[in-house]
């Protein structure tokens, strides 16, 4: 049905089918004003030849000269005088008063004083107008159902009516004029339409696009995010431009609540961690004060040799990143670390090694620092989740790669893997607690990043394709 079709089509075909009404209406109205057009042509020649024959028949009929009325009637139909005329007068005939033939063009046709209702049905039926309607002028009778035009011209001699001039005209001799005419006006229809219509198309095609436009953009809400819905919408102050305006203002309005629903869905979770760390803190700070505790003793009394000493330090460093790592997780307060320096990355270095191994993949290490005014504990924290991570999201053979390095009082830390891209519609989310962006791990390791390097009043960027997917920690040293 057209009520169900697109404004596309829609608009296209009421143009055409009005163009089309219209162009057949004007052809008619063309066609008919010709046909009225040739009547008037008719009743003016046959006018002026009915009142020369009626003013030349008074005095032989006066005389009741029929011979000589013959000969008069006869005149117009001499083939030389035809030629210069514009119709051509089937037959004439003189009626006295009482409808009889008083003399005819034909004498064989309409013998003399024959009543006219005696010739055909049809001259009966114009015996009968005649009879009803007497008429002192010149007038064309067009009546039903014959095949001729009949034009009466009253025969009058001071006043009295001597009898009626009636000239007929074959309907078939408005044929060819009619034809020619009734021909131009239809050629000249199809060639307005063959321009009309396509320009009808085009042009409602073009009204209907801004439409249409917005039909499918609304189709999309809710089914992509109203930040990457991106539309190509009409701009005009008109009705249609208004509504791409109002559809502009409420894609905004929807991102905004998107935002804040995402805002208070963080927070949701962040509240859920919070109880959670604040339920195991006290649980985990107690046996890490008495394990640093017994460290310390072992240290202050035990025998400790070269690898026996590198040995308990890093015990020590990973005990205290145990400790800040609990502390920041809280996020009470500040850590006090000491400062990060390249035995923490070669700590780091050593303690993924087994991972590296487990997993077949290669290692990329680049460090070109020295000691960095910035919390060891924290920035081992970063690169030991970072790494981890990168290792579990490459395939055996795969490789991952860590660089370190300082660029006007910044450090720049990335971490980068050739494993599988990271799916954009997770992108948005990957430093939300309890997302993951690979099968393994408990969600928790980004965000505890994120918390670090928000801390410490970094930034922290996700860049992920086919080919390479990087994280990028920035950080003032000054912090």
């Amino acid at each position: 049905m057209i009520h169900d079709l697109s404004f596309r089509y829609k608009i296209p075909i009421r143009g055409t089918v009005l163009i089309l009404i219209t162009s057949f209406a004007v052809t008619a109205a063309l066609i008919f004003r010709s046909y009225d057009d040739l009547k008037q042509d008719l009743l003016s020649n046959a006018e002026g030849v009915g009142q020369v024959l009626a003013h030349s028949l008074v005095p032989p009929l006066l005389k009741d000269d029929i011979w000589h009325t013959f000969k008069l009637i006869r005149t117009p139909l001499d083939t030389k005088l035809t030629r210069q005329m514009s119709f051509q007068a089937d037959s004439i005939i003189v009626l006295n008063n009482k409808s009889d033939i008083y003399v005819a063009s034909d004498p064989f046709r309409f013998p003399i004083l024959t009543p006219l209702t005696n010739v055909s049905p049809e001259y009966k039926r114009l015996q009968q107008y005649l009879k009803n309607h007497l008429s002192q002028n010149s007038e064309v009778l067009d009546l039903p159902a014959t095949d001729s035009l009949y034009v009466t011209s009253p025969i009058i001699s001071d006043d009295v009516r001597l009898g009626t001039l009636v000239t007929s005209y074959l309907r078939a001799s408005f044929t060819p004029r009619f034809t020619r005419f009734a021909s131009r006006a239809l050629f000249a229809t199809i060639i307005t339409l063959i321009i009309l219509v396509p320009l009808s198309w085009y042009w409602g095609v073009r009204m209907a696009e801004p439409l249409v436009k917005l039909a499918g953009c609304m189709k999309r809400i809710g089914q992509e995010n109203p930040s990457q819905l991106h539309c190509e919408l009409y701009e005009s102050k008109d009705e249609i431009g208004q509504l791409g305006t109002c559809f502009r203002e409420t894609i905004i309005e929807l991102q905004i609540k998107q935002d804040l629903e995402k805002q208070v869905i963080a927070t949701e979770r962040l509240a859920a961690v919070g109880r959670l760390t604040a339920s195991i803190a006290h649980e985990i700070n107690n046996p890490l004060g008495g394990m640093l505790n017994t460290i310390n003793t072992y240290r202050r009394y035990g025998q400790l040799d070269t690898m026996g000493e590198k040995t308990v330090s890093l015990l020590e460093r990973g005990l205290l990143q145990i400790q800040d790592t609990v502390s920041t997780l809280l996020i009470e307060t500040k850590p006090i670390s000491r400062h990060f320096e390249l035995a923490d990355a070669d700590d780091v270095r050593t303690l993924i090694t087994p991972e590296i191994q487990r997993n077949g993949v290669s290692l990329e290490w680049s460090i070109e620092i020295e000691t960095l005014s910035l919390p060891a504990t924290l920035i081992r924290q970063i690169m030991i989740n970072l790494l981890l991570n990168a290792i579990n999201a490459v395939p055996s053979g795969g490789v991952i790669g860590c660089h370190i390095a300082t660029n006007q009082g910044v450090l720049m830390l990335s971490v980068y893997n050739n494993g599988i891209p990271i799916p954009q519609e997770k992108m948005s989310h990957l430093f939300e607690p309890f997302v993951h962006y690979h099968t393994d791990g408990n969600g928790l390791g980004l965000w505890v990043c994120y918390q670090i390097v928000s801390q410490l009043s970094g930034s922290i960027e996700v860049t992920s394709d086919k080919k390479e997917t990087r994280f990028t920690v920035t950080i003032p040293l000054s912090t």
